[in-house]
């Protein structure tokens, strides 16, 4: 045992073994010849220099009982390989004999062609499993592949490697390190083996190739007429829970269904038309009703040390408490546009616009500047930077501001809406936040007053959380109490359609697993809680199955799960998520229940910018006439309005034209000389004037 050890500590360092075997190459049929000494040997080269490697297979092989080598290379060290083969051909000319070289695992093919030549027989093969660590396992692992071997030179027409996929071992005791049979086939250490082969005519038909037993004729025993066993039924309990077992058209699918496929492969069969429903599956199990349970069970305390039954060795999986609840859609309303830009990103912009508009301003103050050339007032500097936010194509010279209120609201409507609501077919809803308001049953517990709890009553999450510390949050929310109902998908009925009374919303808190795959595949249901009162998941056995069976079944879920099978089933269950990458959008299913409502804001926005526009002529014409009875007020009342005075021009200011009236009427336009130009007398005489 004490080699088997070293050997493991050797495979896990991906060193090299090497196995010395008894020459077979000769010989097809050395399975069963009676007189032939069998020998197995194991030895570890340690050594990545090539003297040492050889002074190391020279001791070995030189003063060992055998007459050729078996080479198993587990080395990722480049070149490793090659040294070893190089040394292996100097051993086969001095031995005379023919050699079995090895490779295995991670050794480039390319490194063992040159050998092809020098007359060893090369033959290739890996351990079924390069995680394998475990002393019992590894053992069995390198037996089967020696034994392996032997069965590809006794079946002259099957390649060795559909020898390794088509022998399996049932069992195995002892160790390899050393297994000797001497003339007779006796064993003269403690080793016991089963080779079975799948019967291609029947899936639950194994063939007998031959047995190793030592309790009962300590020698090796052959099978030449292929003695017919038949693998083992199990009787199966479970019950109807998504996604571990749904029933189908025909039979049953499932999570369960798939691993148990992989499990089942060569061990044992099973009738599903048998399978015992209900959820008392684990306590079938425990009185022998059944002998194993589809769905999977929590390993708890109180199960440890219960002789009825068997749970694996290696969970499937973890699973704990969550929360499964209904996310809330907000109303839709006249602020809708605005949903995809929050409060801070309008800030910034409007500071922005702040600060560019007072920039400019500014700037123009302070810069050199001819009379030619306008000034930017506040207001025209505000209304630039504005025109360029938006990318307005106006002009520089604006209009009137009735005209100008109105193009730049339809131009923010249609910038908005057209993004908002064209991207998905017109009808975009923005939605808030769509998740759950908490995270967590703490969170949960915080907000319980605004949710009603439900729970299926005597489930194994809602006596977990009863069993926890009553200072516990999950201890609270068991107690508050909850609703109870008779499973969980009455409750994603009651959370997805709100149909409890009051106004309290359905909150249901169950099974991890179960809440995830049902809020993957309905949009409106979130779940909240990860890793809540974690515990492993497990497949549990009668423990009056056969030891070795219950063995075997360990020995397959542990290489399942090393080679992530187990994972990647789950995955096929749980990663399948039917709604949107856009959970924001209205899907296509929602736009028949589309209102004239959720499409109201942009006619909205456009009728306020018609109100606006001319609510602000409106007001423009009155200020007109405000402003031109006040200037009525301080003229000269001898003075006619609408009438024609000559005028001397006096001024030219920058806010205005002075003039002096000379009094008299000009009866008719044609006596009136014009001569200048915006009341300015180019040759310094009287012009007339029409005062308004």
């Amino acid at each position: 045992m004490l080699a088997s050890v070293n050997l493991t500590t050797q495979v896990g360092k991906r060193e090299t073994i090497v196995m010395l075997v008894d020459d077979v190459g000769a010989r097809l049929n050395i399975l069963f010849e009676r007189n032939i000494t069998l020998e197995f040997r194991i030895s570890v080269v340690n050594s990545s220099n090539s003297p040492e490697i050889r002074q190391q297979l020279y001791e070995t092989t030189l003063y060992s009982p055998v007459d050729s080598t078996v080479y198993m290379i587990v080395s990722k060290q480049p070149g490793f390989a090659s040294s070893i083969l190089k040394e292996a051909v100097y051993l086969s000319m001095l031995k005379s004999s023919a050699i079995w070289i090895v490779p295995e695992l991670f050794l480039d093919q390319s490194e063992i062609l040159p050998f092809y030549a020098t007359g060893a027989s090369i033959i290739t093969f890996r351990l079924p499993n390069p995680a394998i660590t475990n002393d019992a396992q590894l053992n069995m692992s390198l037996a089967s592949d020696v034994i392996s071997h032997f069965i590809a030179s006794y079946e002259k027409n099957v390649t060795n490697a559909t020898i390794m996929e088509k022998i399996f071992m049932t069992t195995t005791v002892g160790s390899v390190s050393i297994m000797h049979f001497n003339s007779v086939d006796r064993r003269l250490d403690m080793f016991a083996a089963d080779l079975m082969s799948v019967d291609s005519g029947s899936a639950t038909n194994l063939t007998l190739y031959a047995t190793w037993n030592e309790s009962v004729s300590n020698s090796l025993q052959s099978s030449r007429t292929k003695e017919t066993l038949k693998l083992p039924v199990l009787r199966l309990a479970g019950d109807l829970v998504k996604p571990y077992l749904m029933g189908v058209s025909g039979g049953y699918s499932g999570y369960s269904i798939s691993v148990l496929e992989k499990i089942s492969k060569d061990l044992f069969t099973y009738d599903l038309t048998s399978l015992k429903l209900g959820p008392n599956y684990f306590e079938l199990v425990q009185k022998g009703e059944a002998d194993m349970t589809v769905n999977l069970v929590e390993l708890t305390i109180a199960h440890i040390n219960d002789t009825r039954v068997s749970f694996s060795e290696v969970p499937l999986m973890s699973s704990g408490v969550a929360a499964m609840g209904r996310s809330a859609i907000k109303e839709v309303d006249f602020l809708s546009p605005l949903y995809p830009l929050t409060w801070n990103v309008w800030f910034a912009i409007i500071a922005a616009f702040i600060i560019l508009s007072a920039t400019l301003y500014l700037t123009d103050k302070i810069s050199p500047n001819d009379y030619k050339r306008p000034k930017f007032s506040v207001a025209k500097a505000a209304f630039f930077v504005y025109s360029s936010f938006v990318m307005s194509k106006l002009k520089s010279s604006a209009v009137k501001p009735s005209s100008r209120i109105f193009i730049l609201i339809l131009w923010f409507a249609s910038l908005m809406y057209c993004t908002t609501y064209g991207t998905n077919y017109f009808f975009l809803l923005i939605r808030t936040n769509p998740n759950l308001p908490f995270t967590n049953m703490q969170g949960l517990y915080d907000e319980r007053d605004n949710y009603e709890l439900l729970m299926v009553q005597n489930s194994t999450e809602y006596a977990l959380m009863r069993a926890q510390n009553s200072s516990s949050v999950y201890w609270k929310l068991a107690a508050s109490p909850p609703t109870f109902v008779p499973s969980i998908e009455a409750a994603a009925n009651i959370v997805k359609n709100s149909t409890l009374p009051g106004r309290k919303k359905p909150i249901y808190i169950g099974d991890e697993l179960s809440v995830n795959y049902y809020a993957a595949g309905v949009c409106e249901l979130k779940s909240a809680g990860k890793g809540e009162l974690s515990r492993s998941m497990h497949i549990v056995l009668s423990s009056s199955l056969d030891k070795n069976l219950i063995s075997n079944i360990n020995n397959r879920i542990q290489e399942l799960s090393d080679r992530g099978e187990l994972e990647q089933i789950k995955n096929n269950y749980w990663s399948v998520l039917l709604c949107s990458a856009s959970e924001n959008l209205i899907t296509y299913s929602e736009l028949t229940e589309v209102t004239i409502d959720q499409v109201a804001g942009i006619f909205m926005v456009l009728a306020g910018a018609f109100v606006l526009s001319f609510l602000v002529v409106a007001m423009e014409y009155i200020g007109y006439i405000i402003g031109l009875q006040v200037q009525r007020t301080r003229a000269d009342p001898d003075l006619e309005f609408n009438k024609a005075y000559r005028a001397l021009v006096t001024s030219i200011t920058p806010t205005g034209v002075y003039v002096k009236l000379h009094g008299e009427k000009i009866h008719t336009e044609s006596d009136a000389v014009p001569r200048c130009v915006q009341g300015h007398d180019s040759l310094g005489s009287a012009d007339f004037m029409r005062l308004y």
